[in-house]
């Protein structure tokens, strides 16, 4: 197993690392969901930062993500398989760091338990395996027969790794994305055996083990809507490629790239609805959003209370830029104080890169 990474090219990179990705790249199942959700999270996933802040545990009360290694491998002894975790967090809080194992899981089970995977006459790899994982975990053998083992190898993931890195504290977290919270009742009988009391959307622990701190949680996430599908509201190759520019310009290039968040992570706890909107972290209102509403669009908003007048001026600059009336093809009420573009009438992001500049700054006058 090599120790090198490649930095990650968007949530379709993630399909790459998986066993089977005709099988598992597919939306509804974890890979997909769980991709999705961190992959366009600008640091935390809002619904596992909630959980995190809303523990109490002064650890877990400013996470911040330094690395992140999705179908990380960890090798185990006995036997040449590997764990595949699916998502590997090396993380920091103050001066201490976390190394966290993500599970993800919609409906999909955590798989066969200790008794069927070891079987009626195990292998030497196997007897090798289980006494090293029962030893890691400070586990006894008869507790764990009925217990799921894929939940013994993800914990002794996050364990191996922390030892790796010299960190004190592990965590072993479960990120669901199902709303009737299937096979929760195999998680909780699991974290039981470290004398802890689990519970949905909550971080337990710390259960001292080998030295280390060994933290466990679940969270029910809400199924994320990529960037992806609101590019594809639009009609033509010209305008999807289009938007995914304006995406890469307000978080990259724009003259205040280090203070554009993501509405929803804001406000929606990371799940988006019909839009793509964009705030500054010194405002409390979008300033621009692509949206599927109006039938996919562009919208620019300056603010109904100070601008509604100077929205109506930059929307005829922009019409007679662009040589069409907006109007002409929304029937529907406009808003006071936005501006409206059909990206599939602009040419290049330079055409309206300085509209969408006026706006951020609009947007935070009071």
């Amino acid at each position: 197993m090599t120790n090198y990474f490649v930095p990650s090219q968007g949530t379709s990179s993630w399909r790459d690392f998986l066993a089977d990705a005709e099988k598992q790249w597919k939306e509804g199942y974890s890979a997909y969901e769980l991709a999705r959700s961190w992959e366009g999270a600008n640091k935390l996933p809002s619904c596992v930062e909630t959980v995190f802040v809303n523990s109490g545990i002064p650890l877990f009360q400013n996470v911040k993500v330094l690395y992140g290694f999705p179908e990380y491998k960890v090798s185990l002894p006995g036997g040449s398989a590997s764990s595949q975790n699916d998502l590997y967090l090396l993380a920091r809080s103050g001066e201490e760091l976390i190394t966290i194992m993500v599970e993800g899981k919609v409906a999909e089970p955590f798989g066969e338990t200790v008794t069927t995977w070891k079987g009626s006459n195990p292998s030497k790899g196997k007897r090798v395996r289980l006494d090293a994982l029962l030893s890691l975990l400070d586990l006894k053998e008869d507790d764990v027969y009925d217990k799921r083992y894929q939940l013994l190898h993800r914990t002794a993931s996050a364990l191996l790794e922390a030892e790796k890195v010299g960190s004190k504290n592990a965590m072993m977290l479960v990120h669901s994305f199902s709303k009737e919270g299937k096979w929760y009742e195999d998680y909780e009988e699991y974290v039981e055996l470290f004398n802890l009391v689990p519970k949905k959307n909550a971080v337990v622990g710390p259960a001292t083990v080998n030295g280390v701190n060994l933290y466990f949680g679940w969270v029910v996430g809400e199924p994320i809507k990529p960037k992806e599908y609101f590019y594809n509201i639009f009609k033509t190759e010209k305008a999807r490629k289009l938007a995914d520019e304006i995406d890469y310009y307000l978080y990259n290039e724009s003259p205040y790239k280090d203070e554009v968040e993501d509405y929803h992570e804001r406000y929606k706890k990371g799940v988006r609805t019909d839009c793509i909107g964009y705030v500054s972290k010194r405002g409390s209102n979008k300033f621009v959003t692509l949206t599927e509403a109006r039938k996919g669009c562009f919208v620019l908003h300056l603010g109904k209370k100070l601008h509604t007048e100077t929205a109506k001026t930059m929307q005829s600059e922009i019409d007679e830029l662009l040589g069409r009336k907006y109007e002409e093809t929304d029937r529907g009420r406009l808003t006071p104080g936005e501006v409206y573009i059909r990206l599939e009438w602009v040419d290049s992001l330079n055409q309206i890169k300085g509209f969408i500049d006026q706006a951020y700054g609009m947007r935070l006058e009071k």
